[in-house]
């Protein structure tokens, strides 16, 4: 068993990270620049926790498994757990989204709840130790050994005070602001390249209290409202339910139609949405925060796993090396993926084996890069995406477009391609020669049928589900 392991960040990532490196070390120290609250409180190095979070299914499978009793406590918290295909209203691409059971879940609660729940049981570790208000500066490395990372630079916030801290493995879970790129600059040593695909949106997120009761022709307990480029509608919409009887209700504009963050733009902007139902649920609320806006929504992966040479004891998880569009919901599960991809790769390979960097970095990228696909693939949907990857064939716009509009309708097809969005299964089940001709005959019709028999969409969602 290794000594001691340094996790730079206290968020999903840096969190699932430490839980599995208990097995292999004796000591885990995580350094976070905030000061982390007992309880479900905002903090200041998390501005996205003011938007809508969602855990997938895979990501809660995952999270019980690392601390047993989680989704337990989670839902006894107030966390919200929907089959949002069978209980949200949700208006797609191609249309109003039947009803239907799809069997995957999604856990629906703030990111404060989720990660004091996680960070709460991670103390209750005799391995791990918590440093607050400490800031990662840079990779300390020996002069004896400069080929190698032996520990992290870090300050204290506020006192001052200057640290050394040596690690035999150094995890950077820091997130989009990870500076591993600069840190690796200044050692000499080789930095990842990056490709990005960004289709320049922006969020707008308010919080309300929510109605003790609602009419009960809103049946629906999440909304979920997609923009239509086709149709010149560059704003979508969702509302989550999430614990205190509260609702966040986000705006999401697409290629620089940023929402507004003003009260009188935000409530003018709901109500030019592809259907009025938000606006309706927001004059139903009780409005109790500000507007929130954010343009963080550029999808990033830094190529660690195409280094020549990664430096040893330095690896990086999650949002450090891959950042999605967050409406997506993908990021908290990604983490725990990343994290198990770290275990298996220590289970796997000594620490101190010679291209055990690479290997995880690799196993990394094998483990998260559905999640990739999915993402970028979306975003350049939009006209003007900025993009370093080679832009969907005609085939895959079609197939893509045929699974928007079978889904809505076709439960089968609801249920095998929700496990891939919600990574239970590989994207490539989709081509599955069955389900692929299912899909591709109903697109098909689907769009042909609209073609023929154009109708103005429905204002409304589809009446309340039998069961």
């Amino acid at each position: 068993m290794q000594k001691h392991a340094v996790v730079i960040g206290a968020g999903m990532a840096g969190l699932s990270a430490a839980r599995v490196l208990e097995r292999f070390f004796e000591k885990i120290t995580i350094l976070d620049r905030d000061e982390l609250p007992e309880g479900p409180t905002a903090r200041a190095g998390v501005p996205q926790a003011r938007h809508v979070h969602a855990l997938l299914t895979r990501g809660a499978k995952e999270l019980e498994a690392m601390f047993p009793g989680f989704l337990a406590e989670y839902e006894a918290k107030g966390a919200r757990r929907l089959d949002v295909a069978h209980e949200g209203a949700i208006l797609r691409y191609s249309g109003w989204q039947q009803p239907m059971r799809s069997g995957c879940t999604a856990y629906l609660a703030t990111r404060d709840l989720t990660e004091s729940i996680v960070r709460r049981r991670l103390r209750e570790c005799g391995r791990v130790e918590i440093l607050p208000r400490t800031e990662a500066t840079g990779l300390h490395v020996r002069p004896d050994a400069p080929g190698r990372v032996a520990g992290v630079l870090a300050v204290q916030r506020g006192g001052g005070t200057n640290l050394t801290l040596p690690a035999d493995l150094v995890v950077d879970a820091s997130g989009r602001s990870s500076k591993a790129p600069s840190w690796l600059a200044s050692l000499g040593a080789e930095v990842p390249r990056e490709e990005v695909v960004d289709c320049y949106s922006g969020y707008s997120s308010r919080w309300y209290e929510a109605p003790e009761q609602l009419p009960p022709e809103l049946w629906w307990k999440m909304v979920w409202l997609d923009p239509s480029p086709e149709e010149n509608h560059f704003m979508g919409g969702v509302l989550f339910p999430v614990e205190g009887r509260r609702w966040i209700i986000s705006l999401v504009g697409y290629a620089k139609h940023y929402p507004p963050s003003d009260e009188d733009g935000f409530l003018r902007a709901l109500g030019e949405l592809r259907s009025p139902v938000l606006a309706r649920m927001a004059e139903l609320g009780r409005p109790i925060s500000p507007v929130y806006s954010s343009r963080a929504g550029q999808n990033r992966l830094r190529r660690f796993d195409k280094l020549a040479q990664p430096l040893p004891g330095f690896v990086a998880v999650s949002d450090s090396v891959c950042t999605f569009n967050p409406v997506y919901g993908q990021g908290m599960t990604v983490a725990t993926l990343s994290a198990r991809a770290l275990e298996s790769t220590l289970e796997r390979v000594s620490l101190g084996d010679p291209g055990f960097e690479r290997v995880f970095f690799g196993h990394q990228l094998r483990t998260i890069e559905d999640a990739w696909n999915l993402a970028t693939s979306a975003d350049m949907r939009f006209p003007g995406a900025k993009s370093d990857l080679p832009r969907p064939s005609r085939f895959a716009s079609f197939f893509d477009d045929s699974i928007q509009h079978t889904m809505t309708r076709d439960a089968e097809v609801l249920r095998r391609v929700m496990r891939v969005y919600y990574m239970m299964k590989p994207v490539r089940s989709l081509f599955e020669p069955e389900l692929a001709a299912r899909i591709l005959l109903g697109g098909a019709a689907s769009m042909a049928a609209s073609r023929l028999h154009p109708r103005p969409l429905a204002k409304k969602p589809p009446p309340r589900p039998e069961s």
